[in-house]
Protein backbone atom coordinates (compact mmCIF):
# COMPACT_ATOMS: atom_id res chain seq x y z
CA UNK A 1 0.00 0.00 0.00
CA UNK A 2 3.19 2.11 1.15
CA UNK A 3 4.42 1.57 -2.24
CA UNK A 4 1.73 2.33 -4.22
CA UNK A 5 1.33 6.02 -2.32
CA UNK A 6 5.10 6.36 -3.15
CA UNK A 7 4.72 6.24 -6.04
CA UNK A 8 2.03 8.36 -6.83
CA UNK A 9 3.69 10.96 -5.03
CA UNK A 10 6.85 10.40 -6.86
CA UNK A 11 5.32 11.35 -9.95
CA UNK A 12 2.87 14.25 -8.56
CA UNK A 13 2.03 17.69 -10.50
CA UNK A 14 1.93 20.42 -8.12
CA UNK A 15 -1.08 23.32 -8.70
CA UNK A 16 0.72 26.37 -7.64
CA UNK A 17 -1.91 29.45 -6.99
CA UNK A 18 -1.55 33.05 -5.79
CA UNK A 19 -2.29 32.84 -2.20
CA UNK A 20 -3.43 29.81 0.28
CA UNK A 21 -7.28 30.42 0.50
CA UNK A 22 -7.76 30.90 5.02
CA UNK A 23 -11.12 29.90 6.33
CA UNK A 24 -11.96 32.90 9.27
CA UNK A 25 -14.24 29.89 10.49
CA UNK A 26 -11.07 28.01 11.75
CA UNK A 27 -9.97 30.32 14.41
CA UNK A 28 -12.14 30.58 17.38
CA UNK A 29 -10.88 34.36 18.89
CA UNK A 30 -11.04 37.81 17.66
CA UNK A 31 -8.24 40.17 19.85
CA UNK A 32 -8.37 43.78 19.58
CA UNK A 33 -5.34 45.96 20.26
CA UNK A 34 -6.27 49.25 22.80
CA UNK A 35 -4.71 51.23 19.97
CA UNK A 36 -4.41 50.64 16.13
CA UNK A 37 -0.89 52.35 14.75
CA UNK A 38 -2.71 55.25 13.39
CA UNK A 39 -4.26 56.40 16.88
CA UNK A 40 -2.55 58.60 19.09
CA UNK A 41 -3.59 57.23 21.90
CA UNK A 42 -5.47 54.21 23.94
CA UNK A 43 -9.24 53.68 22.59
CA UNK A 44 -9.16 57.55 20.61
CA UNK A 45 -12.73 58.04 19.52
CA UNK A 46 -13.56 54.82 21.00
CA UNK A 47 -12.86 53.00 17.59
CA UNK A 48 -11.25 49.90 19.49
CA UNK A 49 -14.11 49.74 22.37
CA UNK A 50 -16.41 49.79 19.01
CA UNK A 51 -14.70 47.35 17.42
CA UNK A 52 -14.63 44.87 20.31
CA UNK A 53 -18.71 45.40 20.80
CA UNK A 54 -19.09 44.86 16.40
CA UNK A 55 -17.67 41.25 16.62
CA UNK A 56 -19.31 40.16 19.94
CA UNK A 57 -22.83 41.62 18.72
CA UNK A 58 -22.40 39.31 15.55
CA UNK A 59 -21.36 36.38 16.86
CA UNK A 60 -17.56 36.59 17.50
CA UNK A 61 -15.89 35.84 20.71
CA UNK A 62 -13.76 39.14 20.83
CA UNK A 63 -11.23 40.03 23.17
CA UNK A 64 -8.86 42.86 24.45
CA UNK A 65 -5.50 41.27 23.74
CA UNK A 66 -4.47 41.88 27.79
CA UNK A 67 -7.48 39.95 28.46
CA UNK A 68 -6.63 37.24 26.00
CA UNK A 69 -3.19 37.14 27.31
CA UNK A 70 -3.45 36.76 30.90
CA UNK A 71 -5.52 33.23 30.49
CA UNK A 72 -3.22 30.15 30.17
CA UNK A 73 -6.30 28.37 28.73
CA UNK A 74 -6.37 29.85 25.46
CA UNK A 75 -4.02 29.28 22.50
CA UNK A 76 -2.59 32.55 20.87
CA UNK A 77 -3.27 30.59 17.43
CA UNK A 78 -6.70 30.27 17.55
CA UNK A 79 -7.21 33.78 17.54
CA UNK A 80 -6.95 36.69 14.94
CA UNK A 81 -5.79 40.15 15.99
CA UNK A 82 -7.51 43.02 14.39
CA UNK A 83 -5.77 45.68 12.76
CA UNK A 84 -7.21 49.31 11.49
CA UNK A 85 -5.84 51.15 8.80
CA UNK A 86 -6.40 54.79 8.18
CA UNK A 87 -6.67 54.36 4.34
CA UNK A 88 -5.90 57.54 2.18
CA UNK A 89 -9.19 59.58 1.79
CA UNK A 90 -10.02 62.55 0.21
CA UNK A 91 -10.34 66.16 1.82
CA UNK A 92 -14.03 65.02 2.74
CA UNK A 93 -14.23 61.45 3.53
CA UNK A 94 -12.56 59.73 6.41
CA UNK A 95 -11.61 55.82 4.99
CA UNK A 96 -11.11 52.50 7.32
CA UNK A 97 -10.15 49.36 6.54
CA UNK A 98 -10.38 46.10 8.83
CA UNK A 99 -7.52 43.44 8.91
CA UNK A 100 -7.41 40.28 10.51
CA UNK A 101 -3.98 38.77 10.76
CA UNK A 102 -3.25 35.10 12.44
CA UNK A 103 -0.47 34.36 15.51
CA UNK A 104 2.50 34.64 12.64
CA UNK A 105 0.83 38.38 11.40
CA UNK A 106 0.25 36.89 8.18
CA UNK A 107 -3.13 38.31 6.49
CA UNK A 108 -6.08 36.03 6.67
CA UNK A 109 -9.16 38.61 5.56
CA UNK A 110 -9.72 42.17 4.73
CA UNK A 111 -13.14 44.35 5.01
CA UNK A 112 -14.26 46.43 2.13
CA UNK A 113 -12.60 50.40 2.56
CA UNK A 114 -15.40 51.50 5.23
CA UNK A 115 -16.13 55.31 4.46
CA UNK A 116 -17.97 58.21 5.98
CA UNK A 117 -17.98 62.24 5.12
CA UNK A 118 -19.16 63.44 8.50
CA UNK A 119 -16.96 66.64 9.62
CA UNK A 120 -16.77 65.51 13.22
CA UNK A 121 -13.47 63.16 13.63
CA UNK A 122 -15.44 61.17 16.28
CA UNK A 123 -18.09 60.68 14.58
CA UNK A 124 -16.70 60.06 11.47
CA UNK A 125 -13.99 57.29 12.64
CA UNK A 126 -16.75 55.92 14.31
CA UNK A 127 -19.18 55.74 10.60
CA UNK A 128 -16.62 54.64 8.41
CA UNK A 129 -15.78 51.44 10.96
CA UNK A 130 -19.04 50.67 11.21
CA UNK A 131 -19.02 51.12 6.95
CA UNK A 132 -16.23 48.57 6.74
CA UNK A 133 -17.40 45.56 9.50
CA UNK A 134 -20.13 44.98 6.98
CA UNK A 135 -17.58 42.49 5.64
CA UNK A 136 -17.41 40.41 8.88
CA UNK A 137 -21.31 41.45 9.38
CA UNK A 138 -22.58 39.10 6.60
CA UNK A 139 -19.99 36.67 6.61
CA UNK A 140 -22.19 34.36 8.59
CA UNK A 141 -19.10 33.27 10.74
CA UNK A 142 -19.39 29.92 12.86
CA UNK A 143 -16.09 28.44 14.44
CA UNK A 144 -15.58 24.80 13.33
CA UNK A 145 -13.52 22.99 16.07
CA UNK A 146 -11.02 20.80 14.59
CA UNK A 147 -10.68 17.20 15.89
CA UNK A 148 -7.21 16.54 17.00
CA UNK A 149 -7.64 13.62 19.17
CA UNK A 150 -5.57 10.55 17.89
CA UNK A 151 -6.54 6.83 18.21
CA UNK A 152 -4.37 4.64 20.23
CA UNK A 153 -2.41 2.68 18.39
CA UNK A 154 -0.28 -0.41 19.59
CA UNK A 155 3.47 -0.31 17.97
CA UNK A 156 4.35 -4.39 15.88
CA UNK A 157 6.71 -5.48 17.50
CA UNK A 158 8.88 -7.90 15.50
CA UNK A 159 9.16 -11.52 16.98
CA UNK A 160 12.89 -12.07 16.62
CA UNK A 161 12.98 -15.51 18.42
CA UNK A 162 9.83 -16.71 16.68
CA UNK A 163 10.33 -17.10 12.51
CA UNK A 164 7.31 -18.50 10.28
CA UNK A 165 8.34 -21.71 9.06
CA UNK A 166 7.51 -22.17 5.59
CA UNK A 167 6.90 -26.02 4.36
CA UNK A 168 6.45 -27.65 0.84
CA UNK A 169 4.51 -29.68 0.74
CA UNK A 170 4.07 -31.19 -2.53
CA UNK A 171 6.90 -30.67 -5.38
CA UNK A 172 4.24 -31.21 -7.81
CA UNK A 173 2.57 -27.60 -6.67
CA UNK A 174 6.10 -26.00 -7.42
CA UNK A 175 3.95 -22.56 -8.82
CA UNK A 176 1.70 -22.46 -5.33
CA UNK A 177 4.40 -22.44 -3.22
CA UNK A 178 6.42 -19.47 -5.06
CA UNK A 179 3.00 -17.38 -4.59
CA UNK A 180 3.17 -18.05 -0.82
CA UNK A 181 6.12 -17.28 -0.60
CA UNK A 182 5.73 -13.53 -2.24
CA UNK A 183 2.95 -13.01 -0.19
CA UNK A 184 4.94 -14.20 3.21
CA UNK A 185 7.67 -11.62 1.58
CA UNK A 186 5.39 -8.62 1.11
CA UNK A 187 4.11 -9.16 4.48
CA UNK A 188 7.57 -9.32 5.82
CA UNK A 189 8.04 -5.92 4.62
CA UNK A 190 4.91 -4.53 5.56
CA UNK A 191 5.90 -5.69 8.98
CA UNK A 192 8.95 -4.16 8.55
CA UNK A 193 7.70 -0.73 7.81
CA UNK A 194 5.12 -0.54 10.78
CA UNK A 195 8.00 -2.22 13.53
CA UNK A 196 9.35 1.70 13.30
CA UNK A 197 6.26 3.29 13.61
CA UNK A 198 6.44 5.31 16.70
CA UNK A 199 3.80 8.37 18.09
CA UNK A 200 4.84 12.13 18.35
CA UNK A 201 3.12 13.25 21.41
CA UNK A 202 3.70 17.06 20.82
CA UNK A 203 0.72 19.17 19.16
CA UNK A 204 1.69 20.67 16.14
CA UNK A 205 -0.37 23.37 14.83
CA UNK A 206 -1.36 23.60 10.62
CA UNK A 207 -1.13 27.61 9.08
CA UNK A 208 -2.17 27.74 5.38
CA UNK A 209 0.28 28.82 3.34
CA UNK A 210 1.01 29.43 -0.86
CA UNK A 211 0.42 25.90 -2.24
CA UNK A 212 -0.02 24.17 1.50
CA UNK A 213 0.61 24.08 4.92
CA UNK A 214 3.27 25.09 7.37
CA UNK A 215 3.76 22.85 11.08
CA UNK A 216 4.37 24.55 14.16
CA UNK A 217 4.99 24.16 17.65
CA UNK A 218 3.92 25.73 20.62
CA UNK A 219 6.89 28.25 20.40
CA UNK A 220 5.79 28.27 17.79
CA UNK A 221 8.29 27.33 15.29
CA UNK A 222 8.01 26.27 12.07
CA UNK A 223 9.03 22.49 12.03
CA UNK A 224 8.16 21.45 8.31
CA UNK A 225 6.38 22.77 5.19
CA UNK A 226 3.80 20.28 3.83
CA UNK A 227 3.39 21.12 0.19
CA UNK A 228 0.20 20.09 -1.75
CA UNK A 229 -0.53 17.00 -3.92
CA UNK A 230 -3.12 16.22 -6.39
CA UNK A 231 -3.25 12.88 -4.40
CA UNK A 232 -6.18 13.23 -1.80
CA UNK A 233 -4.61 13.48 2.14
CA UNK A 234 -1.04 13.43 0.88
CA UNK A 235 1.47 16.03 1.14
CA UNK A 236 4.84 16.37 -0.21
CA UNK A 237 7.56 17.36 2.96
CA UNK A 238 9.66 20.28 1.25
CA UNK A 239 13.40 20.10 1.13
CA UNK A 240 12.67 16.08 2.13
CA UNK A 241 12.42 12.99 0.57
CA UNK A 242 9.43 12.34 2.79
CA UNK A 243 5.39 12.58 2.49
CA UNK A 244 2.69 12.99 4.79
CA UNK A 245 -0.87 11.07 4.23
CA UNK A 246 -3.81 10.61 6.20
CA UNK A 247 -4.03 6.52 6.43
CA UNK A 248 -7.35 5.11 8.88
CA UNK A 249 -7.93 8.20 10.57
CA UNK A 250 -4.09 8.96 11.45
CA UNK A 251 -1.07 11.56 9.68
CA UNK A 252 2.12 9.57 9.07
CA UNK A 253 5.65 11.16 8.04
CA UNK A 254 7.27 8.61 5.71
CA UNK A 255 10.58 9.11 4.54
CA UNK A 256 12.62 7.53 2.63
CA UNK A 257 16.72 7.93 2.59
CA UNK A 258 17.46 5.73 -0.30
CA UNK A 259 18.20 2.51 1.90
CA UNK A 260 15.90 2.71 4.75
CA UNK A 261 12.14 3.69 5.00
CA UNK A 262 10.92 5.07 8.34
CA UNK A 263 7.85 6.16 9.58
CA UNK A 264 5.74 8.21 12.60
CA UNK A 265 2.57 9.11 13.24
CA UNK A 266 2.60 13.11 13.74
CA UNK A 267 -0.44 14.74 16.01
CA UNK A 268 -1.28 17.43 13.28
CA UNK A 269 -4.40 20.12 14.12
CA UNK A 270 -5.61 21.33 10.88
Amino acid sequence: MFKKILFTVSFVILSFYGNAQKNINDYKYILIPKAFEFSKGDDQYQLNSLAKFLFNKYGYDAYFIDEFSGDSNKDRCSALTVDVSNDEGGLFSTKLVITLKDCFNEEVIKSKVGESRLKAYGKAYNEALRDAFETFQNMDYEYVEKDTSITETKQVQPNEDKQPEKKIVNTEKTSEVKETNTKLKEESTTLAVKSTDTITSELYYAQAVTNGFQLVDSEPKVVMILLNSSAKDVFIVKDKSAIVFKKEGEWIYSENDGTVTSEKILNIKF
